[in-house]
C-alpha cells in the first residue's frame, strides 16, 4: 500500500499531479476514489444515508 501525505487545498489551487490525473484512464481514477474511500470509511460498503427534515411555514 502507497502510503503518502494528503494536502488538502482550496478549489482553483490544483496540485501539480493534476495533470498527471488527467492522462490516467477512468478505471484508474476509480480504483484510486475507491481506495480514498475505504480510508476514510472503512470496509463499509454503503454510503451513508442523508437526510433532513424541515418545517415549511404556513402561509
Amino acid at each position: 500500500m502507497n502510503r503518502q501525505a494528503v494536502k488538502i487545498t482550496k478549489l482553483g489551487e490544483e496540485a501539480p499531479n493534476y495533470e498527471y490525473w488527467l492522462t490516467q484512464s477512468h478505471e484508474k481514477r476509480i480504483s484510486a476514489i475507491e481506495f480514498l474511500r475505504k480510508q476514510y470509511n472503512g470496509t463499509q460498503s454503503r454510503l451513508q444515508r442523508v437526510y433532513r427534515i424541515t418545517q415549511r411555514k404556513t402561509s
